[in-house]
């Protein structure tokens, strides 16, 4: 008969969990990292294994999490800050200051508190009081460490904290109509210094006051220009409206009689690597995909990539060997780190942010549910970086990230997760939900999308007359801001996929 079992062998180690949790934080599932980490009875002892950049991918997991779960990625920030004493501190310390500043509620200032003194006079935290501050009063009134906004953008033009500062006080002056005030921030850091998107979002509302003011030669100008040197994303495409290029009423964007524009040639998919390393090219333009991504990781070690340049070559390694969750993330982080001088690689990146994955599958929901076939796909970018097994942390599955309850609305019936995890079935019941919202809004794309993301009782809330008479305000008058960039993101995806311009110098 059969050989009896034997005792059970021993589990995995401390640092075998650690390194598994960090592997399951890079694909977003903080409870599974959480459960490995403790799985041996011990999670200190794990997480005591854990590098600072593990700390750090683990609470970026968790953040979304409940109330536990962000203390718990609060407390880990707080330790890879305050474990770095280095001058100049490490990216891993500072990203982790980065994201404390970006956190809201009582426990995130006081981990904002405890953060060492190095901390204390930095542009992330300075800009954070900045923007805390109530509007119209000096935040160095309210806050003795507080900072006034323009010294943070005197003082920081080049730091991504004084961009979002500087962005965010613009907003609020454009909601509110001073449109002096707003032109004002929004040149304060001239957009030729910014990156490429966040110069595209300057240089549009640039043009918006002007139109607002009355000058609508300068603001054509300043759209043509915009258009010329971003013609993809959210505010090529609100540009292109402007211009008269597309239909003002967001018709390029609707259900139509042809559901699905022209894909780009399948040839267009492929180009050189361009990683500067001869060998690593080689293997590429072999399509030895494996091997090349395998060379990079020998060569680079474990140090982490933080220039655009590389960020680059390592998301579309990624992306050649199947990982496009964690390749279209690094190439999303290369356009914001592409400094001004390298606006040649800007093509590049376009081409690799918008793959065409999933084609056959989207194509036929695209024809049975009349729906854009570009819309789709900008959709299922963002919700899951075409990954079909990626579950959120509140539950959603698949490519276009259905929550099992709304699945089973959509279906008739119940469905199981594995079944969510099929691309084709995932992406028939998001269609069918999708081409329901636009029903439900008219085909207005900008409320169907902000459906989709908060819900159509929101935003039923948020309906006003400016979404007809200026709806790039009622975007941004969105009370979520979640939503706000979710539409905006899976609008520019969308019209990125939808016309062939490429930016340029």
């Amino acid at each position: 008969g059969p050989a009896a079992p034997g005792p059970a062998g021993p589990g995995p180690t401390a640092p075998q969990r650690a390194s598994l949790a960090e592997g399951l934080a890079q694909l977003g599932d903080g409870p599974a990292a959480l459960a490995c980490l403790a799985g041996g009875g011990q999670p200190a002892a794990a997480e005591a294994q854990l590098s600072n950049s593990g700390r750090l991918t683990l609470a970026k997991a968790l953040l979304p999490g409940d109330p536990p779960q962000q203390q718990r990625a609060l407390a880990l920030l707080l330790a890879v800050a305050a474990a770095d004493d280095a001058a100049p501190p490490n990216p891993e310390a500072e990203q982790a200051v980065r994201l404390l500043a970006q956190q809201e509620g009582a426990a995130a200032a006081s981990a904002r508190r405890a953060l060492p003194a190095r901390w204390q006079d930095s542009a992330p935290l300075l800009a954070q009081r900045a923007l805390a501050a109530p509007q119209g009063q000096d935040p160095k009134g309210q806050d003795p460490k507080g900072q006034d906004p323009n010294a943070v953008l005197r003082r920081w033009p080049d730091d991504p904290a004084s961009w979002e500062l500087q962005w965010e006080l613009a907003r609020r002056q454009l909601l509110a109509g001073q449109w002096a005030g707003a032109a004002s921030l929004l040149t304060a850091i001239p957009p030729e210094r910014l990156p490429a998107p966040l110069a595209a979002r300057s240089r549009f509302w640039l043009g918006m006051v002007e139109q607002y003011q009355g000058n609508r030669a300068a603001a054509r100008a300043r759209w043509q220009q915009l258009r010329r040197s971003n013609p993809g994303g959210y505010y090529g495409w609100r540009a292109a409206v402007q211009l008269g290029e597309v239909d003002s009423s967001l018709g390029s964007l609707q259900p139509s009689g042809d559901p699905q524009p022209a894909a780009p040639p399948p040839a267009s998919s492929w180009q050189p690597l361009a990683s500067g390393d001869a060998e690593l090219d080689r293997l590429w333009r072999l399509d030895q995909r494996t091997e090349a991504w395998e060379s990079w990781r020998a060569r680079r070690g474990n140090s982490p990539v933080q220039t655009a340049p590389d960020l680059l070559v390592e998301g579309r390694l990624r992306q050649g060997v199947g990982d496009d969750w964690t390749g279209l993330g690094q190439l999303e982080q290369a356009v914001l780190r592409l400094k001004p001088d390298q606006c040649a690689l800007l093509p590049s990146l376009e081409r690799s942010l918008h793959p065409p994955r999933f084609l056959t599958v989207f194509e036929a929901v695209a024809q049975q549910r009349q729906l854009p076939l570009a819309l789709l796909q900008g959709l299922a970018k963002q919700e899951s970086r075409f990954t079909p097994t990626v579950h959120s942390v509140a539950g959603a599955v698949g490519l276009m990230q259905l929550m099992p309850a709304t699945a089973a609305e959509l279906a008739g019936r119940a469905v199981a997760n594995q079944e969510l995890e099929d691309p084709q079935r995932n992406a028939a019941l998001g269609g069918l939900y999708l081409a329901g919202l636009l029903r439900q809004w008219a085909g207005d794309p900008l409320a169907a999308v902000a459906s989709y993301n908060a819900g159509p009782g929101a935003v039923a809330g948020w309906i006003n007359p400016r979404l007809a008479a200026a709806p790039e305000l009622w975007v941004e008058g969105i009370p979520y801001p979640e939503t706000r960039l979710y539409v905006k993101k899976v609008l520019g995806n969308a019209w990125s996929y939808r016309q062939p311009g490429l930016p340029g110098c």
